[in-house]
């Protein structure tokens, strides 16, 4: 403390202040000259302090940091009492890398993208955490350039639905709680949970044959897994309707026998959902088996196990977080399907297909609002299952 009330110190503080009022005197009014005189006084003790604490304190990193937000904030923006508050919050802050890593994401939130300041400052500060957290494990600038061009990537990718999420008070959002929604939610959430089960009890049996047997077609089966990613929605539906349809011959006698009925019915949301989104709980298991050590699993056979109990004792169980991963990424994927369901079964309603109808005959800004509560909702959805793959997850290495 002693050296920083040097007299050098003082003298060189005494300086800045004449220099300070006689340049910004002409420039800011009296009020904002003397808060900026404050500020740039807290920078300056605030810069004597880090250069006795801080052993690799550099007064001209210190002083860039000032200078950026001058140019920035100050000249460009022409906005000095934000100027003010950054220089403060930058002064104080300096000696944690990542809370000043903030500020100047904030002071890049609030003027070039002004509009979207918020969604911005959000996303650039989730990108810089999880660069800063992962610096000190890159082993080169070539991976620090590829963890800031994929974070970049991801910000631009997300961006419209954060956005979006921002744009309406909770008091507004409940009102858009109508019966005709929450019919709509229902009928999405129930009918992709019983998808998921569906595609869980016939998609697993596949994907342990597909991971552990080699056969002449294989190479052909696993192209066709893929094959409901590759057809567009609407032609999938098409392609539905004609198997499965009121006139074809599968869809007559399912209905005259067992009063099912895949046109305009629960049954046919179910049968669009697990087309479009089989792949990816059958893709998952597949990975999930292949991880699954067979050594384990020639253990169990010598010891006396037979086919089927070792592959619900320890295939099963060793693959299930991989496979509760492939559901939850199914489940995602079924309640958003929207364009074979216009076709197969447009009724009862699901929130795509509601969200459509909405945005046709109302426009965006109707349409957004329900929009914002279905996101919502899915997001609340994936969190949950997440948590419960992660305790599974868990549960098995720790088993």
């Amino acid at each position: 403390m002693k050296k920083i009330l040097s007299y050098r110190n003082i003298l060189l503080l005494f300086g800045l202040i004449l220099i300070h009022f006689g340049v910004f005197s002409q420039i800011l009014d009296s009020g904002s000259n003397i808060l900026l005189f404050f500020a740039n006084s807290f920078f300056i003790v605030s810069g004597l302090i880090y250069s006795e604490k801080l052993q690799d304190f550099k007064w001209w990193k210190f002083l860039s940091g000032y200078l950026i937000l001058f140019c920035l904030v100050f000249i460009a923006a022409n906005r000095p009492l934000l100027f003010i508050l950054m220089v403060l919050g930058y002064s104080a802050v300096y000696h944690r890398k990542m809370w000043a890593s903030y500020i100047f994401i904030l002071c890049f939130s609030l003027i070039v993208v002004s509009a979207y300041w918020v969604t911005a400052f959000i996303l650039g500060s989730f990108a810089a955490f999880s660069i800063i957290a992962l610096f000190k494990k890159l082993q080169n600038k070539f991976e620090l350039f590829l963890s800031i061009a994929g974070f970049v990537f991801l910000i631009i990718l997300i961006f419209p639905v954060i956005n979006l999420l921002f744009q309406y008070e909770p008091q507004t959002l409940m009102t858009q709680f109508s019966p005709e929604v929450r019919s709509a939610i229902w009928v999405s959430i129930s009918s992709s949970a019983v998808s998921t089960v569906i595609i869980l009890l016939f998609g697993v049996p596949l994907a342990y044959i597909m991971a552990r047997k080699e056969f002449a077609s294989k190479p052909l089966v696993d192209a066709l897994i893929d094959l409901p990613i590759i057809v567009p929605q609407t032609a999938a539906g098409i392609a539905l309707l004609v198997l499965l349809g009121p006139k074809t011959p599968i869809g007559a006698f399912l209905y005259t026998y067992f009063g099912i009925s895949f046109s305009g019915s629960f049954s046919g949301i179910v049968a669009c959902q697990v087309f479009v989104s089989s792949p990816f709980l059958i893709r998952s298991a597949i990975h999930a088996f292949e991880s699954v050590n067979t050594k384990l699993e020639n253990i169990s056979r010598s010891l006396g196990a037979g086919p089927v109990k070792t592959f619900f004792k320890i295939s099963l169980p060793l693959a299930s977080a991989g496979i509760f991963n492939g559901c939850i990424l199914t489940f995602s994927r079924a309640i958003s399907e929207a364009g074979s369901l216009m076709i197969v079964a447009y009724r009862p309603t699901t929130i795509p297909v509601m969200l459509n109808d909405v945005f046709l005959q109302y426009g965006v800004r109707e349409a957004a609002l329900i929009t914002v509560v279905f996101i919502i909702i899915c997001i609340w959805s994936f969190i949950a299952l997440k948590w419960i793959y992660e305790m599974r997850r868990r549960s098995i290495l720790a088993s």
